[in-house]
């Protein structure tokens, strides 16, 4: 065999970081299949080398594809190969036969082709490592090809690739586009290259075989096809042809897929992947895979189509073209849920009649599991009165989170429908937002409860003000949300012994006018102090005690109140039994109102203080902080807090419902309009 040396030649439009351009390794990897069918391949064979020790991060050692494509020949390899930025391929930059790298760094070619020059078959070895290409002009790499022109006319063409030393297996923290997306686990990598190529499995145009199995289009498809074709008439009046293949597919997936479909010279290839919901659609029809293409759609389109905010008219008119005609297909398949859903939202116990749920999440999950508990008891139907106590209890278990075990121990369902729930409501970021929403709600509620204890007609609520402290000890995230749900812990009865004195020495007293600390046009001279402490083990293992004093409503916070707490920071910090080590004190003094001085005060103390609100002052010899707080202050904050999360909320509220309609379209939908969603 015979040895020559080549240079790889590049234009100006193309630089060695156009190699890896692709969105994640497994479209980089289609490219490589892409270029195989378009050699004109008829069986291609994928052998990925699984290895599940330590060493192998991604599971993968070796990707290979083996095509029976015409090949490159000897005399075609230097511009078929090496020349960078060619028309070899219409509408390409000729690099796609390089996006092996960005799954890994080295690449292995060995091709046969009949060479017409020589009028002989050539064989043709060649490898290149991305680590030779750093730091070094193109044209400077001195790259070896091996080749050999064989005997006789009977050999079969071939294009082999072989891609090692994956970058998910040697960079400590790969780069999102080279890390091994999921699509090539051995689970998945039959279901993904279904996906991408329905059209030359199930008509048998191309042949795929993974590690020797052949993919059969019996494994995917339980029917033909449904084929259908609308005319869309664009802005410019110009009508072009859409057409929708509707493939029933074997998968427990319970959900529909949309692919949009464009042109790559000549291959279709999956330009953006969505998923469809409407009510039109339950999942009792199982999987559906729906591939949509149309001389229309090209690349530019899907780059300007923003389903989020519909974008601009065209993509508008072009969007709901495609869903009313989804929704058509389902909608003569299934009428039995939007007839139960009218009669659902109709019903005496429905039990968003008189109130909104917490987030829309909330209520799309409520309908879908009353459907699906209708389908099992006939509640609505037979009329069933269990709906009174059911439907809230069910709502109040989609709250909290904890409707496995309604399910299983109350309802008693079948394990069938066990299992459905099972795999619907595992612990996701739909449950977080639902109970997220509900604690919103709850919070904003209490804050104004809140505010009636400290400003309001006192005389409403009077026995719970006179018991406030326990009150807001069960509601600590007032003082951060790093306190909520936080337990009363106490390791150490000795140091609340400590505290309970100290208070007893600095801060018990009654407020006087010669202190100027007295509000006078308060009456509420039998409502007292309250002061309580609370210990929390930090994330990092550290202590944290916070003592909160709460000045009674007749005591506005004054000179007196700042020297005694100051005081009381001062012999926390010098006394010899309280902790220092990996130990915060955390000091609050709180009331309904500050003097004159006392504003002065704490507004310079928090100029110095800013980064932390209401921070007052820190000591140095222990971790004790001092902070000096109004209660219209707090609430003020934690309103402004939540309306923040509430608006958060409903950007995760939309978030999480286009994950469930990705990975659970059974729990979410719209009432009335179907949606098409990007994924990714």
């Amino acid at each position: 065999m015979k040895t020559t040396s080549e240079k790889i030649t590049t234009n100006t439009r193309v630089i060695k970081s156009h190699f890896t351009k692709y969105g994640d390794t497994f479209k980089a990897f289609k490219e490589l299949l892409n270029n195989s069918i378009q050699a004109n391949s008829k069986n291609i064979r994928i052998e990925i080398k699984y290895n599940d020790s330590l060493t192998c991060k991604s599971s993968i050692e070796k990707i290979t594809i083996i095509d029976d494509g015409h090949g490159v020949s000897k005399n075609n390899f230097k511009n078929t190969i090496l020349e960078i930025g060619t028309n070899v391929k219409e509408k390409g930059q000729g690099i796609g036969r390089f996006s092996s790298f960005q799954i890994g760094e080295l690449m292995k070619i060995d091709t046969v082709a009949f060479d017409e020059n020589e009028n002989k078959f050539s064989k043709v070895l060649f490898g290149i490592d991305t680590t030779d290409l750093k730091d070094i002009s193109l044209e400077n790499v001195e790259l070896k090809v091996d080749y050999d022109y064989l005997d006789g006319k009977n050999h079969n063409s071939y294009y082999k690739v072989e891609i090692e030393n994956l970058h998910h297996n040697i960079q400590t923290k790969p780069l999102n586009k080279n890390k091994i997306t999921s699509n090539f686990l051995e689970n998945n990598i039959a279901q993904s290259l279904f996906e991408n190529y329905p059209y030359e499995i199930f008509n048998n145009t191309v042949s795929f075989f993974v590690n020797g199995n052949k993919l059969e289009k019996e494994n995917f498809v339980l029917e033909k096809p449904s084929i259908k074709t609308i005319t869309y008439t664009d802005k410019k009046g110009t009508n072009h042809l859409i057409n929708f293949y509707f493939y029933n597919i074997k998968s427990n997936l319970k959900k529909v897929k949309v692919f949009f479909q464009t042109d790559n010279a000549g291959v279709k290839s999956v330009a953006h992947e969505y998923t469809y919901s409407s009510d039109w659609y339950t999942p009792d029809l199982g999987t559906w895979f729906i591939y949509v293409d149309s001389d229309f759609f090209d690349l530019d389109l899907f780059r300007n189509l923003d389903l989020e905010t519909l974008g601009e008219e065209e993509i508008k008119k072009l969007k709901n073209e495609i869903k009313d005609t989804i929704n058509e297909f389902f909608k003569s398949r299934n009428q039995k849920f939007d007839k139960f859903i009218s009669n659902l939202e109709n019903d005496k116990f429905y039990p968003y009649k008189e109130r909104k749920p917490a987030s829309t999440s909330q209520e799309v999950v409520f309908k879908k599991i009353a459907y699906l508990l209708e389908d099992e008891h006939h509640l609505i139907k037979e009329d069933n009165k269990i709906r009174n106590f059911l439907y809230p209890l069910l709502d109040k278990a989609i709250s909290d989170g904890n409707i496995e075990y309604l399910f299983s121990k109350i309802l008693k369902l079948s394990d069938e429908s066990l299992l459905k729930f099972n795999s619907l409501l595992q612990k996701t970021d739909l449950e977080d937002v639902i109970q997220f929403a509900s604690q919103v709600s709850e919070k904003l509620e209490f804050l104004n409860f809140l505010h009636e204890l400290a400003y309001g007609e006192i005389s409403k609520v009077l026995k719970e003000r006179s018991q406030l402290h326990k009150i807001i000890e069960n509601e600590l995230w007032v003082f951060g949300e790093n306190y909520n749900g936080t337990p009363h812990l106490w390791s150490d009865k000795k140091i609340g012994n400590i505290l309970n004195q100290l208070h007893d020495t600095f801060l018990n007293y009654e407020p006087t006018k010669e202190d100027e600390n007295l509000i006078e046009e308060n009456n509420l001279d039998d409502i007292t102090d309250l002061f309580f402490y609370n210990e929390k083990i930090t994330d990092s293992d550290e202590r944290e005690i916070m003592v909160v004093e709460l000045k009674s409503p007749k005591c506005a916070i004054g000179l007196k109140e700042i020297n005694q707490i100051d005081r009381y920071a001062f012999t926390l910090e010098q006394h010899s039994a309280l902790p220092a080590e990996k130990v915060k004190y955390k000091l609050i003094l709180i009331s309904s109102k500050l003097n004159a001085y006392a504003k002065s005060k704490v507004k310079s103390q928090r100029e110095i203080y800013k980064e932390i609100p209401f921070l007052f002052d820190k000591k140095t010899d222990k971790n004790i902080e001092v902070y000096v707080m109004t209660w219209s202050e707090i609430i003020e904050l934690n309103k402004r807090k939540l309306g923040y999360l509430h608006k958060q909320l409903t950007i995760k509220d939309k978030s999480v419902k286009e994950k469930f309609e990705e990975e659970y379209p059974e729990l979410i939908d719209q009432k009335v309009h179907a949606q098409l969603r990007i994924v990714g």
